[in-house]
């Protein structure tokens, strides 16, 4: 079975991020289609393919097209069970975290818009967005409690994929980790496939102005 998935800028759709990283992860093979966000008609693209939202990402499985992030995790999950923890109880806390992540966590989304290849960028941090930071960092502080494993839920799985566009808005927005937030951090953006989707946005050409915060001023050496 070969996919399709309809996706964002790489550098800067995380929730094309998601669902291609899913896909990696499974090794599912699929085809790829790419659209350019936030000019005019790219909604209407997305529904040629079938997404009545025109939002993405979409899965198209077998002519059958899903969208929204969650729903396409879960119609994953039928025909490939790693993407969740094997143990009931992990699998309801994961899925518990995934939720939060996708309707929550707002504020920080609004303030600090993804940007792969962006470094240094200097976002408003009003007490909405801190608090969505200590939230996350409460979530992060549990990883690493299976012995040899750096994920919330010892193999790396959606809950962690989930997580993934916010550590590279932690990046990007030099926002401050330490203990085991750090450790998470550190090993979300060294995990190959979160490795490989940024090497494919930073290689990308074309900007989103409103996503292009500006600069903090550091010293060169």
């Amino acid at each position: 079975m070969t996919y399709q998935l309809v996706i964002g800028n790489k550098n800067y759709s995380s929730w094309s991020m998601r669902a291609w990283l899913l896909l990696r992860l499974v090794g599912a093979p699929f085809e790829e289609r790419s659209i350019s966000l936030y000019q005019p008609g790219s909604r209407d693209a997305v529904k040629r393919h079938g997404g009545e939202t025109g939002l993405v990402p979409m899965l198209i499985d077998d002519g059958f097209p899903i969208w929204d992030t969650l729903a396409i995790t879960e119609h994953l999950y039928e025909s490939h069970p790693q993407i969740w923890p094997s143990k009931r109880d992990n699998r309801a806390r994961a899925r518990s975290y995934s939720g939060e992540v996708h309707s929550g966590l707002n504020a920080l989304r609004a303030a600090m818009p993804i940007n792969t290849r962006g470094r240094h960028r200097v976002a408003m941090r009003p007490p909405a967005v801190l608090e969505d930071i200590e939230r996350v960092k409460s979530i992060w502080s549990r990883s690493g409690y299976h012995a040899g494993s750096p994920w919330l839920f010892e193999k790396f799985c959606a809950a962690d994929i989930m997580f993934a566009p916010v550590a590279l808005r932690f990046r990007t927005y030099d926002v401050e980790m330490v203990g085991k937030p750090k450790n998470y951090l550190d090993a979300l953006l060294g995990h190959q496939l979160v490795r490989e989707w940024c090497a494919l946005g930073e290689g990308e050409e074309e900007t989103i102005p409103q996503f292009e915060l500006p600069s903090a001023q550091h010293d060169g050496n």
